[in-house]
């Protein structure tokens, strides 16, 4: 039997719901099917990570800079994001302001929101409530994604995810029997041991255990936040849209009080900010959330990154190096006056020795021994500090100073202890453990005696060995080109000669080439804070929610936590 054509269900102010079939060529003669929603709704709400919400500027700032567009981060922005590959720090301070920028949300009513949110476009699956003209189309399904937030997100890296989620939730079973991929495919979800994904332990979702939950409605949402601000300032605006799609959904005569959150990467950190009475308070309306590719306790890439910017290999690699900062002056102008920014760098919790150097293949530096906040990222007079005090505010703007970044350092201090126990109660996570996909875990300065040479071209021409005075925290910055090379000098400066390059090592540790497993992306299963880690591979950090065997497990993690969280009656 043909499959039918589905109908998008329309929902109305008053509670009814509707559907509009149009006419066929005569040769089809498949039935149409509209789905009549059910009268619970449990909204699933997306948490993007770092660089992943679409930022405007203020009219201020724009005016200032006499920009033709408001688009302060829009990386699907071709000629934007172009642009950025020229900018300068100075001009990438001013476009990348805290405080001088916001969530660029959807307004239907606004003359260039359809044009300049095109990167939703070709959504094939989406209810409907309230629609132009009582026409769904097209442009309507595209609306409605963009009215539920699709747009404010990188949707080259988050679509699939999105339209995955709206279409399988809602699209669970056909006489009480699990639907085309629930079953079947690369993406089954029903019947699969989560060991296949990677996981320790779990049971499977069962075709039983689909036809509970598919008992609701589960409209997707994705909700952008400030990631030049604090992520306990972006909890706060999270938790309040939350409590405003809870209220939308009330109004449409649905039973609706909890959500499910998904994250992504740096999301995590809002999504359990969220759950926290010091931040988002949200704890009362949300159902469980699902990590995906957090680094828990930070990440020493966000060192690296600030000291000597982006990394990236072939083609698209080099272009998003240069889009996003390919040195340590691009990279600081931005990060070390953003709060969020500074909040991904690795926390007490991620253990000490994290940051080395090394002479001769000789460890002589390990730091921190406790306190990372102020042994390595407060400190200014010493050749491994995280903070470059010439490269802070390279626009001269009033206010901005090395006591400033200071006291976000040590206002980051404050977010990662209030948050570092606090997880949701159904809490899985899934994350990358790939020597494919080597991340930081932790950053090596090796040295090398020829500094003009670079890299180790003095051990490959067989220069003589260094021979430098220790301790060498006390080396002397002599130059540092913001790319990755320092020429130092040790305790010595009565010999001029004795001068030597630094240069960070590879990574080295498995990831997904920005979150460490073991020193990261793993604490939350040491605190036993997980219900079910999802321990993967084949996947890069930005494009995990592209991976067959993440989605599954989402799609898994969702269903799980629909069926803890609520109580059910059988679907028939």
């Amino acid at each position: 039997m043909s499959e039918p054509h589905i109908l998008e269900t329309r929902i109305h102010a008053d509670g009814t719901q509707s559907a509009q079939a149009n006419s066929t060529p005569t040769a089809d003669q498949r039935g149409c099917e509209m789905r009549v929603l059910p009268n619970r709704a449990i909204p699933v709400v997306f948490i993007p990570g770092i660089m992943g919400s679409n930022l405007k500027l203020t009219a201020k700032r724009r005016s200032e800079l006499d920009k033709s567009n408001n688009i302060s981060w829009r990386p699907e922005a071709a000629m934007d994001s172009l642009a950025m590959v020229f900018k300068s720090p100075a001009q990438r301070q001013m476009m990348l302001d805290p405080e001088a920028t916001e969530v660029d949300r959807y307004d239907l009513n606004e003359s260039e929101a359809n044009k300049r949110h095109k990167n939703v476009s070709g959504v094939s699956y989406i209810h409907v409530h309230g629609s132009k003209n009582g026409v769904v189309n097209k442009d309507e399904r595209d609306r409605q994604a963009r009215l539920k937030g699709w747009s404010e997100v990188m949707f080259s890296s988050y679509g699939d995810l999105l339209q995955t989620l709206e279409s399988r939730l809602n699209q669970m079973c056909e006489d009480g029997k699990p639907r085309g991929s629930w079953n079947s495919g690369k993406r089954q979800a029903v019947d699969v041991p989560p060991q296949n994904w990677g996981a320790a332990d779990g049971e499977a979702l069962s075709a039983e255990e689909l036809g509970t939950v598919c008992d609701a409605w589960y409209p997707v949402h994705a909700i952008g936040y400030n990631w030049l601000r604090s992520n306990g300032e972006a909890a706060k605006d999270v938790a309040q849209r939350i409590r405003e799609i809870i209220a939308f959904y009330k109004n449409l005569k649905f039973d609706c009080g909890k959500v499910i959150v998904v994250t992504h990467s740096m999301g995590g950190l809002v999504g359990r900010a969220l759950i926290h009475p010091d931040y988002g308070n949200a704890q009362d309306v949300v159902a469980g959330i699902v990590h995906g590719a957090m680094p828990a306790v930070g990440a020493a890439a966000a060192y690296r990154r600030i000291r000597v910017g982006f990394e990236g290999s072939g083609i698209k690699g080099y272009l998003v190096k240069k889009v996003l900062g390919d040195t340590g002056p691009k990279v600081t102008a931005v990060l070390a006056n953003s709060p969020g920014g500074l909040q991904l760098l690795p926390s007490e919790r991620y253990g000490s020795g994290w940051l080395k150097a090394s002479v001769n293949g000789k460890e002589v530096l390990s730091l921190p021994q406790a306190d990372p906040y102020t042994e390595i990222y407060t400190v200014q007079d010493k050749w491994y500090r995280l903070i470059n005090p010439e490269w802070v505010n390279p626009a001269k703007k009033v206010g901005v100073e090395i006591e400033s970044v200071t006291q976000a350092i040590l206002f980051a201090r404050r977010f990662h202890r209030t948050i570092g126990t606090t997880y949701h109660p159904s809490t899985y996570l899934s994350y990358g453990a790939d020597l494919q996909q080597k991340a930081w875990g932790e950053v090596t300065w090796q040295t090398s005696s020829a500094p003009f040479l670079g890299g180790g071209a003095s051990q490959i021409l067989g220069i003589t060995r260094l021979n430098i005075e220790e301790p060498a925290s006390e080396w002397q910055t002599l130059t540092d080109d913001g790319c990755g090379v320092i020429v130092l000098r040790d305790g010595q400066p009565q010999n001029p000669r004795q001068r030597f390059s630094a240069e960070m090592a590879d990574p080295a540790e498995p990831g997904d080439g920005t979150v460490p497993a073991e020193r990261s992306a793993q604490e939350p299963v040491r605190q036993g804070k997980a219900r079910i880690a999802y321990q993967q591979t084949g996947y890069e950090h930005q494009e995990s929610f592209k991976d067959d065997a993440v989605i599954s497990s989402t799609l898994h993690a969702v269903c799980k936590i629909a069926l803890q969280s609520f109580t059910w009656k059988t679907c028939s």
